[in-house]
């Protein structure tokens, strides 16, 4: 099928003088294009998705007799280089409803921006709509997160948790409310996305974590795996890691730690895991396995310092990295990365680069599972500690 070029709605078209056309506004892609006849500028207001590049060449003969067929090939070609089309033909292939459409309006306008002869908006829409994401723990993170993921047009989520409303949750928490108070989180949060957006499916399982086995049964069939929990600290990190790995789920995840957050992602295959993590670290400092066993047996869990505007900042980062893992759209910038981020400065550092590291991590290479590091999770006294979402 001969493509149908359309020209990006989300750009401006306007002459800047006569005969110099400016295309967009955007920094990185707004041009300046010299139009002494005005053809350019034509053609691109005949690119609305219903002509073939040959009806677009038969169209400006009327007023361009001497132009060629190759010249508007050319012209159609260059175009989509700088970013300002996409093939209507693919669009209309996609399978997204009326109601869809309406509803997730913003979102295609940014998918417009990642179109081309390719893929168009809506392809991208609809990779969220037939994708699953299994969010484990429902509290300040998870509960952030599948607001998002509901907005975004995610299909399918399944939501972990086994914990109840409690009073210290609505500072950040905005899924529940008052009258909530007592239920299961899970419950709650299903009850809400029915109402707010009751296209997305709701699995809830209610389960306290305790091994990476119950991890491996929650995630599977998952396009994407969210870590919304943190406790047992350090141990469900290696759960989580250990089931992603196995099952090659990519993996998001981060935390809060007073005046800053931190985030990461792992794509098994393609970056480093959680292991090879704590291999770095240990690397970086001899003694760290011992400092991380000390403060595990010091049964010392951090009171929760998450506000609603500081959990809102580290959730939107992580947000984004959903939406990259899922549509492809771009690079997802924490892979195989410890991020840190700052919420008084706005400032974001590595604290910890990751490669792969096969010939030493367990989990996702040949390593030693009995290197110090590892050994502590496989420690009774730490492995049944509750989970606590954040």
């Amino acid at each position: 099928m001969e493509r149908r070029p359309i020209f990006k709605n989300i750009h401006p078209v306007y002459e800047v003088q006569p005969g110099l056309l400016r295309l967009g506004e955007l920094v990185g892609t707004a041009v300046e294009l010299d139009d002494p006849n005005g053809s350019i500028e034509q053609m691109i207001r005949m690119m609305d998705g219903t002509r073939t590049g040959a009806d677009l060449h038969q169209a400006l003969l009327a007023d361009y007799p001497e132009l060629t067929r190759a010249e508007v090939e050319g012209a159609l070609e260059a175009l989509h280089e700088l970013g300002f089309l996409y093939d209507q033909c693919l669009e209309e292939q996609v399978t997204l409803t009326a109601e869809e459409r309406a509803r997730y309006k913003g979102n295609l306008n940014l998918f417009a921006h990642y179109a081309n002869f390719s893929q168009s908006p809506g392809m991208i829409q609809e990779r969220l709509k037939n994708a699953k994401v299994t969010v484990l723990g429902m509290g300040a993170f998870g509960s952030s997160l599948l607001f998002q993921l509901a907005g975004l047009g995610v299909g399918q989520v399944r939501i972990v948790d086994f914990d109840t409303v409690e009073m210290s949750n609505l500072n950040r928490q905005m899924l529940f409310s008052e009258p909530d108070l007592g239920r299961l989180k899970i419950d709650v949060a299903k009850e809400f996305m029915a109402r707010f957006n009751s296209t997305m499916q709701i699995e809830t399982v209610e389960l306290e974590i305790r091994s990476s086995a119950d991890v491996e049964r929650v995630i599977a069939g998952s396009d994407l795996v969210i870590q919304a929990a943190d406790q047992p600290f350090f141990i469900l990190m290696q759960w989580v890691n250990k089931a992603v790995v196995k099952h090659n789920i990519p993996l998001v995840g981060g935390g809060i730690q007073l005046s800053g957050g931190t985030m990461y992602a792992v794509l098994p295959g393609r970056s480093g895991c959680m292991d090879c993590m704590l291999l770095r670290r240990t690397d970086e400092a001899e003694d760290y396995p011992e400092i991380v066993e000390r403060f595990l047996q010091s049964r010392y869990i951090p009171p929760n310092s998450a506000t609603a505007p500081t959990l809102m900042q580290i959730t939107s980062h992580i947000g984004m990295e959903a939406l990259r893992i899922l549509t492809g759209i771009g690079e997802v910038l924490t892979a195989g990365k410890l991020m840190h981020y700052d919420f008084m400065t706005w400032q974001q550092e590595v604290m910890t680069d990751f490669e792969r590291d096969e010939d030493r991590c367990p989990t996702c290479g040949q390593g030693d599972p009995n290197h110090p590091v590892f050994r502590i999770a496989q420690n009774s006294d730490f492995s049944g500690r509750p989970v606590v979402p954040r």
